[in-house]
């Protein structure tokens, strides 16, 4: 678990766990990702498609997710903190295990936090990711490298 010490600003320590969780899914380690997470967590893997939570039910979307994608790389460039949440913008780079494609896909999220865990996870993006340094493809074609089925 990253620093938790009180002297460290809220903001920081809100960061320290997204840190963490970015190692822990280049890693896919998946007791690292939940363990940063409330047991009640709320994610919408994709806004607009069905809520997964809880622990169990994120478990078995990265064990779908990582096994249909490698060598993952998220990178976070701008970030904003108000009250319980932090806000990232950034992107998200990975080969498509289906089709060996590299996709390049912008990405928004929302995290909320307590008690110093994940307890609402949001994640915005182009449903339909464009190949690396390719122009976006069009939105809604087919469903995210590594979504579950009917996503």
């Amino acid at each position: 678990m990253p620093n938790s010490d009180a002297s460290t600003p809220v903001s920081d320590r809100k960061l320290e766990v997204l840190a963490a969780l970015q190692v822990a899914n280049q890693r896919k380690d998946k007791a690292a990702v939940l363990a940063l997470v409330t047991a009640d967590v709320e994610y919408h893997y994709h806004v607009g498609s069905k809520p997964l939570i809880g622990r169990e039910k994120i478990g078995k979307f990265l064990d779908y997710h990582w096994g249909h994608t490698t060598d993952a790389v998220w990178s976070i460039q701008t970030h904003a903190v108000t009250g319980d949440k932090l806000l990232v913008e950034g992107t998200e780079e990975l080969t498509d295990t289906n089709t060996g494609q590299r996709v390049h896909t912008p990405y928004m999220g929302i995290f909320e936090f307590r008690d110093g865990l994940i307890a609402r996870w949001r994640d915005y993006f182009q449903l339909t990711p464009a190949p690396a340094g390719a122009a976006a493809a069009s939105v809604g074609a087919a469903s995210p490298a590594g979504a579950p089925p009917g996503s």
